[in-house]
């Protein structure tokens, strides 16, 4: 195979790969936690990467800033009738509404940290900057934005209870100008939009977690199937062996027990062909045995093998593997790789929206060289590593390897980037000793 360089430290720039789980209130945290643990009990490696996030102009976003758009016409509308198209208070309502769509779409990472936060609450601050400017504007019509993130930072107990801040502003300039039917009407039209928005993502949420607790135990059960069949395999090669060695192996032994006493009670013309057919025999029941205790061992996992169930479960990625036919790979390093593989494999398809994907494995001097490479698109770099990728990491250096993780130009759009996997291992060779 054409050789492959395999990048070092220091000479490239290898960042790892963000992994955040996008869900973040307590309940899931709590299940979440149940399922790792579930799942580091039965040697899977679960995926970790965090669900597609839409990129700001994708077509999942299109409906919020659409929605954005007609509210921010009436508000810079209303406040250019209220203070005047070229005023002060008009340039800053039009900012605050630019800054309002800017921390909602960066938001949407759900990831829990202070910088997010710090976004919903300037989010908030402009809903009220923006009705203590125009108080005859539509704000209200913006917090069903504001709130329509809230389900992926509060659990379902509290989150309904974000409609208070939420119509807050709108109903203190109620009380402060004086309402009318009109007000009221708004007040009441928009806090039901606000209960569908909240509804309706907490739905999504719900949705999103059990799409991935389905993945996770479609996980445990390719891993179930995997163990079953190397199971049966082992049960039938034992099976085989001692019928091997319970019938032809005693019945051997009595005939090369038979051939040398005709060897020894036969004439000398027929000596030294009864003393053939006994070297015959006796090299037959070697084999034998050779061959029963070969089948008394667990057959070894395989890594291509391993390779084409994980290609047959993923149909809409076609994955294609380079392995040495030559190479030996002992059983850790092989279940190693092939749990890496499975991870990868999980993460293009579920998340970077790849459609190929190619494992290669091959031996350089004393290494076990290792490359995974898809057709996906990584939709920042650099990314920040998490639970799945730290793990593999955390595996690999056990093993005495190393990992490298590498943003690579896409091969169908040069302005975008591919994730690349880099394994190095020291070659120990299926007899189980480390080659120096």
């Amino acid at each position: 195979m054409p050789e492959v360089t395999i990048f070092r430290e220091g000479k490239h720039d290898f960042r790892p790969i963000a992994v955040t789980p996008r869900i973040g209130d307590t309940n899931w945290l709590d299940t979440r936690d149940m399922i790792e643990k579930r799942i580091e009990n039965t040697g899977i490696v679960m995926s970790s990467a965090r669900p597609y996030q839409p990129r700001w102009f994708d077509k999942e976003n299109w409906a919020a800033i659409i929605t954005w758009l007609a509210f921010s016409a009436v508000q810079i509308r209303a406040s250019s009738f209220s203070h005047g198209a070229f005023t002060l208070a008009t340039a800053v309502v039009t900012l605050s509404l630019l800054w309002f769509i800017v921390c909602f779409l960066q938001a949407q990472s759900g990831e829990h940290n202070r910088s997010n936060y710090l976004r919903l609450g300037l989010m908030w601050l402009t809903i009220a900057l923006n009705e203590i400017i125009v108080p005859n504007g539509f704000t209200p019509g913006l917090a069903v934005l504001w709130v329509a993130l809230l389900p992926w930072y509060l659990s379902e107990r509290w989150v309904y209870w974000s409609i208070i801040p939420a119509l807050f502003p709108f109903a203190l300039m109620m009380l402060v100008e004086g309402s009318n039917i009109n007000s009221l009407l708004m007040l009441v039209v928009c806090g039901t939009f606000q209960f569908f928005a909240i509804f309706a993502m907490s739905k999504a949420r719900s949705e999103s977690l059990a799409r991935q607790a389905l993945a996770l135990t479609h996980e445990q059960l390719i891993a179930a199937q995997s163990r079953l069949s190397l199971q049966a395999a082992d049960d039938e090669r034992l099976r085989i062996s001692r019928d091997l060695h319970d019938s032809l192996g005693h019945h051997l032994t009595a005939l090369v027990i038979q051939l040398q006493v005709a060897e020894y009670q036969a004439a000398d013309p027929q000596k030294p062909q009864l003393a053939h057919c006994h070297q015959l025999a006796k090299q037959l029941l070697h084999e034998i045995r050779h061959a029963v205790s070969q089948l008394r061992q667990p057959m070894l996992p395989n890594l291509a093998e391993q390779c084409r169930i994980l290609a047959s479960n993923f149909p809409q990625l076609s994955l294609q593997s380079r392995i040495a036919t030559d190479l030996a790979l002992d059983p850790v390093s092989t279940t190693l790789l092939a749990k890496v593989t499975q991870e990868a494999v999980t993460n293009s398809a579920r998340h970077g929206q790849a459609t190929s994907a190619e494992v290669s494995v091959w031996q350089h001097q004393a290494s076990v060289c290792y490359r995974y490479s898809d057709d996906g698109v990584l939709a920042t770099w650099p990314l920040v590593e998490g639970n799945g990728l730290t793990g593999m990491r955390e595996r690999i250096e056990q093993a005495g390897g190393k990992l490298y993780l590498s943003a690579q130009a896409h091969a169908k759009n040069a302005s975008q980037l591919s994730l690349q996997i880099d394994i190095e291992l020291p070659y120990i060779g299926s007899g189980g000793m480390a080659t120096l």
